[in-house]
């Protein structure tokens, strides 16, 4: 699960352990603090969907992606020959639905002078891309592919899909 707007030192008062907690019966972990979740136990996406409406203080997107969909991604390595540093990092973003614009990849933005976010790909449900430091400011990926794809969007860092697939594979099937 990706909850998109529930950042932790936001606007919102959210705590993603606790969420994870009151969630238990559904065997669901807590991914780092943006609000990325595991649930380890097999049950439909709408009675997962429901269960966080529940229990969330604030309305946000959600994205609830099969486990085979991200271990597929992950064993894919997207960004194999990629050196990642401080000043460059991939990201990938979960899309809240088909994309309605079609744009030629990869896609910088912005779109003239240095990157900060290019849009390298897009692969089912992920739109997949890099970002980089920029002396001219921060520009996060999930607006850009956003505006080019012309649907919903949650971004999180390649690391983090690593971290997820370590936790399912830890994860007895159910």
């Amino acid at each position: 699960m990706f909850l998109r707007g529930a950042n932790v030192g936001g606007k919102n008062v959210f705590r993603p352990a606790q969420l994870a907690a009151s969630l238990s019966h559904l065997g669901v972990v807590n991914v780092g603090a943006a609000g990325t979740f595991v649930v380890r136990e097999r049950t439909s996406v709408a009675a997962i969907r429901r269960e966080l409406v529940q229990r969330l203080p604030f309305e946000c997107q959600i994205g609830i992606r099969p486990a085979k969909e991200i271990i597929d991604l992950v064993r894919a390595d997207p960004f194999a020959g990629v050196r990642f540093s401080r000043d460059l990092r991939g990201w990938v973003a979960v899309l809240g639905g088909k994309p309605k614009l079609r744009p030629a990849l990869p896609l910088p933005f912005p779109t003239s002078g240095v990157w900060s976010v290019r849009l390298e790909s897009i692969r089912g449900p992920f739109a997949i891309g890099l970002w980089q430091r920029r002396p001219a400011g921060f520009v996060f990926p999930s607006n850009s592919v956003e505006a080019a794809l012309g649907v919903p969007a949650t971004t999180r860092w390649w690391e983090t899909f690593g971290r997820i697939v370590a936790v399912l594979e830890s994860s007895s099937p159910s």
